[in-house]
């Protein structure tokens, strides 16, 4: 068994790069990396020769002791955030899965970003990731039934890029990666599952959700584990609680639906939209009222994300008797005063320049506390929903 075929993407704000190989080369003098069908290395060569030195970072892993061809599907011009993806491939590759080139080729696809420092930590900052992640549609669109898992760096976009993905029509939900560091993100990608079938029947690779594993296939369970459970997820799974584990079967187990009926009747949250013939500017006045149309729960504790079209001016909510509204600052901030509207729902109604990515929370408070911030919440717990292009 080699373990399964993975693609890594390497995203740059021109457009999303694939890592197509990566061999040892013992007549290299030193690791370095190509573009597809160039012979001359790539300008930032030395730096990936860097990476992978004795006692440089990669050395956390067991790095490699011959050099190493690393061949990608194109170049760039600077930054540092092809540093994630590939370590991340070496710690792959080193635990026995092989690099696809293709989406169509893969059993997995990762999307990763970010520079790491001497200990394999993901710096955090502004990598541009709404950007790269956009840039990235059109590739991962070409493959929706492959599982997609992403390491996102700590960040002022990472929120709204988690709500990006999610927002993705695919097969399954993508799974967000551990950020911290290197290692633990290997974890969550390796962890392997507490048990195996043996010797069931084998499917197509890309569609996992559906995989049953053969006997022997222990190099491969945790790659198995992470894309098999990721697929029966309906929502992203919070990057610092592990993922469950289980027996792999044949066809997914039915998920149990979610307990929401204290939370329907605590909370209700619904978009306001202009009418045809209308604008967001004439319902904000009071020329024309919006309609209004109920926020579908997604799964958990989140809401359907929201898309920033041109008729969407707002939000609505409203609380049962004695609970009182916690809205997050992020749409506070991106929003006008609060109106009450005719049925007592508080509105929410965006501003011009407040039209932008973001993800907030709501929650129905008993109206004896004193605020949000005292960590009370109403029986139906806390809501998370997404406003995104």
């Amino acid at each position: 068994m080699t373990g399964l075929s993975v693609l890594i993407v390497i995203p740059t704000t021109r457009g999303p790069l694939r890592l197509r190989t990566l061999n040892p080369r013992p007549g290299l003098p030193a690791p370095a990396a190509f573009a597809d069908g160039d012979y001359r290395p790539l300008p930032w060569s030395a730096d990936y020769a860097r990476l992978c030195a004795p006692g440089g970072p990669l050395a956390r892993l067991d790095g490699p002791r011959t050099p190493h061809e690393l061949r990608l599907s194109g170049s760039f011009d600077a930054g540092r955030s092809w540093e994630a993806p590939v370590c991340l491939a070496h710690g792959l590759a080193a635990r026995g899965h092989r690099l696809a080139a293709e989406p169509a080729q893969a059993d997995l696809i990762l999307w990763a970003t970010g520079a790491v420092d001497l200990d394999l930590a993901v710096l955090p900052g502004d990598y541009a990731l709404l950007d790269k992640i956009e840039r990235s549609r059109a590739l991962l669109a070409e493959a929706p039934d492959v599982p997609l898992a992403v390491l996102l760096p700590e960040g002022p976009e990472r929120a709204s890029a988690e709500a990006a993905f999610r927002a993705f029509e695919r097969a399954a939900a993508p799974r967000v990666l551990p950020s911290g560091n290197i290692p633990e993100a290997l974890e969550a990608l390796t962890r392997p599952a507490e048990t195996i079938p043996q010797n069931p029947p084998r499917e197509p690779m890309r569609r996992l959700w559906r995989l049953a594993l053969p006997a022997g296939a222990v190099a491969a369970a945790g790659l198995v584990a992470l894309v098999t459970l990721g697929a029966r997820q309906t929502a992203l799974v919070d990057p610092d609680v592990p993922p469950a584990t289980g027996t792999a079967s044949a066809e997914p187990a039915p998920a149990a639906p979610p307990s929401t009926a204290e939370t329907s009747l605590a909370l209700r949250v619904e978009e306001l939209r202009a009418p045809p013939g209308s604008s967001c500017r004439r319902v904000a006045f009071g020329a024309d009222p919006p309609e209004r149309r109920p926020v579908a729960r997604d799964d958990g504790d989140r809401l359907a994300p929201s898309r920033l079209v041109p008729e969407l001016c707002g939000l609505a909510f409203a609380t049962a008797p004695g609970l009182r509204l916690a809205i997050g600052p992020e749409l506070r901030a991106a929003a006008l005063p609060p109106v009450r509207l005719a049925d007592g729902a508080q509105g929410y109604f965006l501003r011009e320049g407040g039209r932008q990515n973001l993800v907030y929370a709501v929650q129905a408070l008993p109206e004896a506390k004193a605020s949000p911030e005292a960590g009370s919440q109403a029986p139906g717990g806390r809501l998370v929903h997404a406003l995104m292009r």
